[in-house]
Protein backbone atom coordinates (compact mmCIF):
# COMPACT_ATOMS: atom_id res chain seq x y z
CA UNK A 1 0.00 0.00 0.00
CA UNK A 2 1.21 3.48 -0.82
CA UNK A 3 1.52 5.61 2.09
CA UNK A 4 0.80 9.52 0.55
CA UNK A 5 1.66 11.06 3.32
CA UNK A 6 5.66 9.75 2.57
CA UNK A 7 5.01 10.24 -0.63
CA UNK A 8 4.32 14.20 -0.32
CA UNK A 9 6.70 13.96 2.74
CA UNK A 10 4.25 15.52 5.29
CA UNK A 11 3.27 13.78 8.69
CA UNK A 12 -0.26 12.22 9.03
CA UNK A 13 -1.77 15.12 10.92
CA UNK A 14 -0.21 17.31 8.37
CA UNK A 15 -2.97 20.81 7.63
CA UNK A 16 -4.55 21.17 3.81
CA UNK A 17 -1.45 24.33 3.47
CA UNK A 18 0.72 21.86 4.28
CA UNK A 19 -0.42 19.29 2.14
CA UNK A 20 -0.76 21.60 -0.41
CA UNK A 21 2.49 23.65 -0.12
CA UNK A 22 4.80 20.55 -0.41
CA UNK A 23 2.57 19.28 -3.48
CA UNK A 24 3.70 22.13 -5.21
CA UNK A 25 7.19 22.14 -4.45
CA UNK A 26 7.17 18.38 -5.55
CA UNK A 27 5.11 18.77 -8.44
CA UNK A 28 7.61 21.33 -9.92
CA UNK A 29 10.79 19.47 -8.97
CA UNK A 30 9.80 16.38 -10.58
CA UNK A 31 7.33 17.49 -13.12
CA UNK A 32 7.48 15.60 -16.82
CA UNK A 33 8.62 18.66 -18.51
CA UNK A 34 11.66 18.87 -16.07
CA UNK A 35 12.73 15.69 -16.22
CA UNK A 36 12.78 15.51 -19.57
CA UNK A 37 15.39 18.41 -20.05
CA UNK A 38 16.89 16.57 -17.11
CA UNK A 39 17.30 13.28 -19.47
CA UNK A 40 15.37 11.15 -17.25
CA UNK A 41 11.99 9.71 -18.82
CA UNK A 42 10.64 8.66 -15.63
CA UNK A 43 7.17 9.71 -15.04
CA UNK A 44 5.98 7.44 -12.19
CA UNK A 45 7.26 9.77 -9.45
CA UNK A 46 5.17 12.31 -10.71
CA UNK A 47 2.36 10.31 -11.06
CA UNK A 48 2.42 9.04 -7.47
CA UNK A 49 2.63 13.19 -6.14
CA UNK A 50 -0.50 13.94 -8.23
CA UNK A 51 -2.12 10.89 -7.19
CA UNK A 52 -1.60 11.43 -3.47
CA UNK A 53 -2.30 15.14 -3.88
CA UNK A 54 -5.55 14.09 -4.77
CA UNK A 55 -6.45 11.74 -1.95
CA UNK A 56 -5.10 13.90 0.83
CA UNK A 57 -6.83 17.41 -0.57
CA UNK A 58 -10.13 15.53 -0.07
CA UNK A 59 -11.89 15.72 3.09
CA UNK A 60 -14.07 12.48 2.06
CA UNK A 61 -11.13 10.91 0.43
CA UNK A 62 -8.42 11.09 3.10
CA UNK A 63 -10.99 10.33 5.56
CA UNK A 64 -11.57 6.94 3.82
CA UNK A 65 -7.77 6.32 3.00
CA UNK A 66 -6.56 7.15 6.36
CA UNK A 67 -8.86 4.16 7.70
CA UNK A 68 -7.15 1.84 5.24
CA UNK A 69 -4.05 2.95 6.05
CA UNK A 70 -4.60 2.28 9.71
CA UNK A 71 -5.47 -1.25 8.84
CA UNK A 72 -2.48 -1.97 6.97
CA UNK A 73 -0.40 -0.86 9.71
CA UNK A 74 -2.30 -2.51 12.46
CA UNK A 75 -1.53 -5.51 9.77
CA UNK A 76 1.92 -5.22 9.39
CA UNK A 77 2.28 -5.03 13.26
CA UNK A 78 0.96 -8.13 14.11
CA UNK A 79 2.75 -9.86 11.53
CA UNK A 80 5.99 -8.22 12.94
CA UNK A 81 4.94 -9.47 16.47
CA UNK A 82 4.18 -13.08 14.90
CA UNK A 83 7.76 -12.89 13.39
CA UNK A 84 9.59 -11.88 16.63
CA UNK A 85 7.45 -14.16 19.01
CA UNK A 86 8.76 -17.05 16.36
CA UNK A 87 12.35 -16.00 16.70
CA UNK A 88 11.60 -15.58 20.93
CA UNK A 89 10.38 -19.21 20.81
CA UNK A 90 13.81 -20.31 18.61
CA UNK A 91 16.01 -18.79 21.53
CA UNK A 92 14.12 -20.17 24.38
CA UNK A 93 14.83 -23.74 22.35
CA UNK A 94 18.31 -22.92 21.59
CA UNK A 95 19.19 -22.62 25.36
CA UNK A 96 17.04 -25.47 26.05
CA UNK A 97 18.87 -27.89 23.69
CA UNK A 98 22.42 -26.09 24.76
CA UNK A 99 21.73 -26.95 28.26
CA UNK A 100 20.53 -30.74 27.56
CA UNK A 101 23.84 -30.47 25.86
CA UNK A 102 21.69 -31.10 22.66
CA UNK A 103 23.96 -28.92 20.61
CA UNK A 104 23.35 -29.84 17.44
CA UNK A 105 19.66 -28.78 17.67
CA UNK A 106 20.79 -25.76 19.50
CA UNK A 107 23.03 -24.67 16.73
CA UNK A 108 20.45 -25.03 13.90
CA UNK A 109 18.48 -22.36 16.44
CA UNK A 110 21.05 -20.47 17.15
CA UNK A 111 22.20 -20.24 13.10
CA UNK A 112 18.48 -19.14 12.10
CA UNK A 113 18.65 -16.27 15.11
CA UNK A 114 21.86 -14.88 13.48
CA UNK A 115 20.59 -14.51 9.94
CA UNK A 116 17.35 -13.22 11.46
CA UNK A 117 19.76 -10.38 13.46
CA UNK A 118 21.77 -9.90 10.24
CA UNK A 119 18.31 -8.78 8.60
CA UNK A 120 16.95 -6.60 11.30
CA UNK A 121 20.75 -4.79 11.45
CA UNK A 122 20.31 -6.18 15.26
CA UNK A 123 23.22 -6.79 17.66
CA UNK A 124 23.15 -10.22 19.17
CA UNK A 125 23.04 -10.13 23.34
CA UNK A 126 25.91 -10.73 25.47
CA UNK A 127 23.64 -14.18 26.52
CA UNK A 128 23.06 -15.04 22.97
CA UNK A 129 26.34 -14.87 22.09
CA UNK A 130 27.86 -17.02 24.96
CA UNK A 131 25.36 -19.38 24.88
CA UNK A 132 25.75 -19.75 20.94
CA UNK A 133 29.53 -19.64 22.33
CA UNK A 134 29.37 -22.24 24.39
CA UNK A 135 27.26 -24.66 21.93
CA UNK A 136 30.07 -24.32 19.27
CA UNK A 137 33.12 -25.13 22.11
CA UNK A 138 31.24 -28.11 23.50
CA UNK A 139 30.07 -29.76 20.33
CA UNK A 140 33.17 -29.80 18.86
CA UNK A 141 31.99 -27.72 15.83
CA UNK A 142 34.36 -24.83 16.48
CA UNK A 143 35.95 -24.20 19.85
CA UNK A 144 37.98 -21.38 18.71
CA UNK A 145 34.80 -18.92 17.69
CA UNK A 146 32.92 -20.64 20.36
CA UNK A 147 35.34 -19.01 23.06
CA UNK A 148 35.47 -15.90 21.35
CA UNK A 149 31.81 -15.50 21.66
CA UNK A 150 31.85 -16.50 25.20
CA UNK A 151 35.01 -14.34 25.94
CA UNK A 152 33.03 -10.96 24.37
CA UNK A 153 30.20 -11.89 25.92
CA UNK A 154 31.68 -11.92 29.34
CA UNK A 155 33.28 -8.76 28.20
CA UNK A 156 29.97 -6.41 26.97
CA UNK A 157 28.24 -7.87 29.96
CA UNK A 158 30.82 -6.08 32.15
CA UNK A 159 31.49 -9.24 34.46
CA UNK A 160 27.98 -9.36 35.70
CA UNK A 161 25.97 -11.67 35.02
CA UNK A 162 27.26 -15.24 36.51
CA UNK A 163 25.69 -17.87 33.45
CA UNK A 164 27.76 -16.01 31.20
CA UNK A 165 30.82 -16.12 33.10
CA UNK A 166 30.16 -19.79 33.99
CA UNK A 167 29.69 -20.55 30.66
CA UNK A 168 33.51 -19.28 29.73
CA UNK A 169 35.03 -20.84 33.27
CA UNK A 170 33.60 -24.07 32.20
CA UNK A 171 35.40 -24.05 28.49
CA UNK A 172 38.98 -22.74 30.25
CA UNK A 173 38.75 -25.67 32.56
CA UNK A 174 38.07 -27.76 29.94
CA UNK A 175 41.31 -26.31 27.73
CA UNK A 176 43.10 -26.24 30.82
CA UNK A 177 43.15 -22.30 31.43
CA UNK A 178 42.82 -22.88 35.10
CA UNK A 179 44.32 -19.79 36.49
CA UNK A 180 41.82 -18.24 33.83
CA UNK A 181 38.85 -20.51 35.44
CA UNK A 182 40.05 -19.50 38.75
CA UNK A 183 39.89 -15.86 38.58
CA UNK A 184 36.34 -15.54 36.65
CA UNK A 185 35.17 -17.75 38.99
CA UNK A 186 36.48 -15.24 42.18
CA UNK A 187 33.82 -12.83 40.39
CA UNK A 188 31.08 -15.29 40.39
CA UNK A 189 31.34 -15.97 44.43
CA UNK A 190 31.44 -12.35 45.23
CA UNK A 191 28.29 -11.80 42.99
CA UNK A 192 26.44 -15.19 44.33
CA UNK A 193 28.79 -17.50 47.07
CA UNK A 194 25.49 -19.52 46.64
CA UNK A 195 25.66 -20.69 43.07
CA UNK A 196 25.61 -24.27 43.05
CA UNK A 197 26.68 -24.51 39.34
CA UNK A 198 29.67 -22.37 40.03
CA UNK A 199 30.63 -25.36 42.93
CA UNK A 200 29.70 -28.45 40.75
CA UNK A 201 31.87 -26.73 37.79
CA UNK A 202 34.82 -26.62 40.54
CA UNK A 203 34.25 -30.20 41.63
CA UNK A 204 34.10 -31.39 38.42
CA UNK A 205 37.48 -29.65 37.32
CA UNK A 206 38.79 -30.07 40.75
CA UNK A 207 42.79 -32.07 40.58
CA UNK A 208 42.37 -35.43 41.88
CA UNK A 209 44.77 -36.34 44.63
CA UNK A 210 47.36 -38.94 43.74
CA UNK A 211 47.09 -42.06 45.49
CA UNK A 212 50.68 -43.42 47.00
CA UNK A 213 51.13 -45.87 44.42
CA UNK A 214 50.73 -43.06 41.52
CA UNK A 215 53.76 -41.36 43.11
CA UNK A 216 55.17 -44.29 43.59
CA UNK A 217 55.02 -44.97 39.70
CA UNK A 218 55.27 -41.43 39.13
CA UNK A 219 51.67 -41.16 37.27
CA UNK A 220 50.58 -38.23 36.74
Amino acid sequence: MKNYYQILNVPEDATKTEIKKSYFELAKKYHPDKLAQEGNADNSIFADIAEAYEILSDEEKRKEYDEKLKKYKEGIDIEEKKREEKFENYYLKAKRNTRQKKFDQAIEYFKKLEMHFKYKNKKPSPEFKSYYGYALFFSNRDKKSGLQLMDDAVTSSNFSDEEIMLNLIEAYFEIGKTDRANELFKHVVEINPKNKRAYMIKQKYKPKKKSLLDIILRRK
